[in-house]
């Protein structure tokens, strides 16, 4: 019984939104590789140390669209994938986009012999004791969200991928114009 006056109230709840609002058109995040969800997901908070020295919460980047990328530099997917994520915030990054990699279980020695003394154009935060990434259920690596800008979870995939597709870039496009 309970869970039929559940059902009925999440029902009632879908039908008084707008049509679409807050969700990612399902084939446009298919064709960009990522799953979107039907509803967005509320997304933990965090405050995790950047690699510039300085703490950043997930409320740092309230109001831009984010593709958040839970990462190491030990793993080799990750690595792979990593010069995607920087051509993407080249791309698109500014006041309404970022892209955000929290390296899990990673040492700052390591995060910096993987990016040979350069910087990326993004914040990378560190998850050393990977509580973040468990909050997230991100149990392994790489694992990426598109948060809107209240930060909710619209989409997710876990591997790697090639995040400067011109898929990608539509659906993030989209994301960023549904949130205006």
């Amino acid at each position: 019984m309970i869970g039929r006056i559940l059902l009925v109230m999440l029902l009632t709840a879908m039908l008084a939104l707008p049509a679409g609002a807050g969700t990612l058109d399902r084939e446009l995040a298919k064709a960009a590789g990522m799953e979107a969800y039907p509803v967005p997901l509320k997304a933990a908070a965090f405050e995790l140390p950047a690699l510039t020295g300085e703490a950043r919460a997930k409320a740092h980047y309230r109001g831009k669209v984010v593709l958040l990328n839970f990462w190491a530099s030990w793993c080799p997917p990750c690595r792979e994938e990593f010069p995607s994520l920087e051509r993407l915030q080249q791309a698109l990054g500014g006041k309404d986009f970022t892209v955000l990699a929290v390296s899990v279980r990673d040492s700052e020695d390591g995060i910096a012999r993987f990016l040979g003394g350069r910087a990326p154009p993004f914040d990378v935060l560190l998850d050393t004791e990977g509580k973040t990434a468990q909050n997230y259920r991100a149990m392994g690596v790489p694992v990426t969200y598109l948060l809107d800008r209240e930060g909710r979870m619209l989409a997710g995939k876990t591997g790697p991928q090639a995040w400067d597709s011109a898929e990608m870039q539509r659906l993030i496009r989209t994301a960023i114009e549904k949130a205006q």
